[in-house]
C-alpha cells in the first residue's frame, strides 16, 4: 500500500493496479477500465454483484470515445459536463463487455470537475473506473482514516486530496430518456 500524488496513481492505473481517490463526494476505488483482471479485482475487494456495472470517469469528453459515441452526446449530458453528472449512455459495440450493462446495451459516465479525478485521468490519458469506496451493501467512505482501516491491504495507492463540496454522489440519469434514476 502506498499514499501518493494524482500523478503517480497513473502509474499504479498503467499496470493494472487498484486506487483510490477522492471525489466530488465520498471517496472512490478505480482501475484502468480497459483491464478485465483489475475490474474484476474491484467486484471482489467490494464483494459487488457482477451484474451491476460501475461507473466511468474522465476528465473530458475525448477520453470517452472508445466507449460511446460522442457525436450523438445530447446538449443536456454536454452542458452538465464537467460535474457531479452521471449518464446512462448506449455503449459503442467494441466497447469491453464487462463495462456494459446487457439490459440496455448502455454504460454509465461522468466528466468529473473534480481536481484530483482530472488530474488522474490526464495523467493517465483515459478515464478510470469510478464506484464507491465501501464494501456492497455498506455506507460509502467520507474519512481517510475509514478508507485505509477499510482497505489498507486491498488497494494498492491511495491518492492524497479532499473530497469536494457536494453533499450527495452523482445524480445518474438516462440520456435517451432524461429519465432521473439516482437523485
Amino acid at each position: 500500500m502506498m499514499i501518493g500524488e494524482p500523478s503517480e496513481a497513473a502509474k499504479f492505473l498503467k499496470n493494472g493496479k487498484i486506487i483510490t481517490y477522492p471525489t466530488e463526494c465520498i471517496y472512490g476505488i478505480g482501475c484502468d477500465p480497459f483491464n478485465e483482471d483489475a475490474v474484476n479485482k474491484i467486484y471482489q475487494i467490494k464483494k459487488r454483484e457482477k451484474n451491476k456495472p460501475m461507473i466511468i470517469v474522465a476528465s473530458e469528453i475525448e477520453q470517452i470515445g472508445k466507449l460511446v459515441d460522442i457525436t450523438l452526446l445530447t446538449d443536456n449530458v454536454k452542458k452538465s459536463w464537467p460535474g457531479n453528472n452521471t449518464w446512462i449512455i448506449p455503449s459503442l459495440d467494441s466497447c469491453p463487455k464487462w463495462l456494459v450493462n446487457e439490459e440496455n446495451r448502455s454504460i454509465a459516465i461522468r466528466v468529473s470537475s473534480h481536481p484530483v479525478i482530472s488530474q488522474i485521468c490526464r495523467a493517465f490519458s483515459k478515464p478510470i473506473i469510478s464506484t464507491s469506496a465501501n464494501i456492497s451493501l455498506e455506507k460509502p467512505i467520507k474519512k481517510f482514516e475509514n478508507l485505509l482501516e477499510v482497505f489498507e491491504d486491498k488497494i494498492d495507492f491511495f491518492t492524497k486530496g479532499e473530497l469536494g463540496d457536494e453533499a450527495r454522489p452523482s445524480v445518474i440519469r438516462e440520456m435517451q430518456s432524461g429519465k432521473i434514476l439516482r437523485n
